[in-house]
């Protein structure tokens, strides 16, 4: 006890101990990454080509187990620390609620990639996932007043009714889940978002008018692990996230989000300027969900005409893509910033790991990634392999 004493004392607060988190997440993806893509492969757990999909050799879909259990142990880590998330000195933070409906909705993912499960029953599994984290305290409390801003109200920010901040609660969660989702359909696409999102997180929740350092060790904690996944991520992917990892850094990056600015009306107004650095998933859901309607196609039936689709039938490569969306991203994310007030060096904390992030694609050596990408094909017997799958 007595060692873990001195030992904590390397760590006098959070601001301190995000760097750690960061580096931890980092070198735990890193380490558990590789493991779980021999493990699925051996289980046969593989996203075969084919339809929508535009990979043209079978992939393991697992990775969002290397991003959980990442996750879990650097919160851990922490809680060992300081005898709870965050040490004395600082508000409490909701990580139970966090974890507790992340949990659930990584579960559901896990047995979603393992053998897939009907639409609607993956859908309520969300929504009760939503509902957990509302009971433990992850609520909208207070949300901007639109009316404020056309001068026909007094008042900024608007106190939510509990009732309604369930149910804004719930679908938030539940729409940011799904959004994060929906465009996890190329290499390398939902973790270089989510990196994103999170590094704007991070560099919004450290700034000193807002002090939320928890909320800043939770998305320092996911951007690590998000960043050691994105080196097996990255084109060409070896593995993917599969809907264990999309749904659970969608739901976890929205209730962080939820947890660290709307429950106090003092941050509320940021909260509704960080729904920026979502807006690329939410733009997404919103184009797919309004197509499928014109077109009178059931909502959750998957196609091949989401924005990277569009994007891919121009001629641009793969990468070529990628590096577009992650643009888009990263400027939305760097206004998220700039509207918030954020120091300009936190936008370069931004931009300098967002770097290393997508430049990570690069770490592998070529020949060891191609003997272990030539090994799925042959233990699979898929005859289609060398097709393009991207539906015209």
């Amino acid at each position: 006890m007595e060692l873990l004493d001195k030992f904590s004392s390397f760590f006098p607060n959070l601001a301190n101990s995000q760097l750690v988190a960061f580096v931890l997440a980092l070198a735990s993806s890193l380490f558990f990454t590789p493991l779980i893509r021999e493990r699925a492969i051996t289980f046969n757990l593989l996203d075969k080509p084919g339809g929508r999909h535009v990979h043209k050799s079978p992939v393991p879909r697992l990775g969002g187990v290397a991003i959980y259990l990442s996750l879990l142990i650097t919160s851990l880590f922490f809680i060992a620390l300081h005898g709870r998330y965050t040490p004395r000195g600082f508000e409490h933070f909701e990580l139970v609620g966090i974890l507790a409906g992340g949990t659930l909705i990584f579960l559901v993912g896990l047995l979603d990639d393992i053998s897939p499960l009907p639409a609607l029953y993956k859908l309520l599994v969300q929504i009760i996932s939503a509902v957990v984290a509302w009971f433990c305290n992850v609520k909208v409390l207070y949300i901007v007043n639109p009316l404020f801003f056309l001068n026909l109200s007094s008042s900024r920010v608007l106190e939510l009714d509990p009732l309604i901040s369930f149910f804004v609660t719930v679908g938030w969660l539940v729409l940011i889940t799904n959004a994060l989702n929906l465009i996890d359909g190329l290499d390398g696409l939902a973790g270089g978002v989510a990196l994103v999102v999170a590094l704007s997180l991070w560099a919004i929740l450290l700034d000193p008018k807002i002090m939320q350092p928890a909320g800043a060790l939770l998305s320092a904690t996911l951007a690590g692990a998000t960043m050691g996944f994105l080196r097996s991520n990255y084109n060409p992917a070896r593995i993917f996230l599969g809907d264990s990892g999309a749904y659970f850094l969608g739901f976890t990056l929205g209730a962080n989000a939820v947890a660290s600015l709307s429950v106090n009306p003092n941050t509320a107004t940021v909260g509704s300027v960080v729904v920026l650095a979502f807006s690329f998933p939410l733009l997404e859901t919103f184009f797919t969900i309004t197509r499928r309607f014109l077109q009178n196609k059931p909502v959750m039936q998957p196609d091949a005409e989401h924005i990277h689709h569009k994007i891919l039938k121009t001629g641009l490569s793969t990468k070529g893509t990628m590096m577009i969306i992650y643009a888009s991203c990263i400027l939305l994310g760097l206004i998220a910033c700039t509207i918030s007030g954020s120091h300009k060096r936190y936008a370069i904390l931004v931009l300098m790991t967002l770097s290393l992030g997508f430049l990570s694609g690069f770490w592998r050596r070529g020949s060891g990634d191609k003997k272990a990408e030539n090994i799925i094909p042959s233990k699979t017997n898929l005859k289609d392999n060398q097709e393009n799958t991207i539906n015209a």
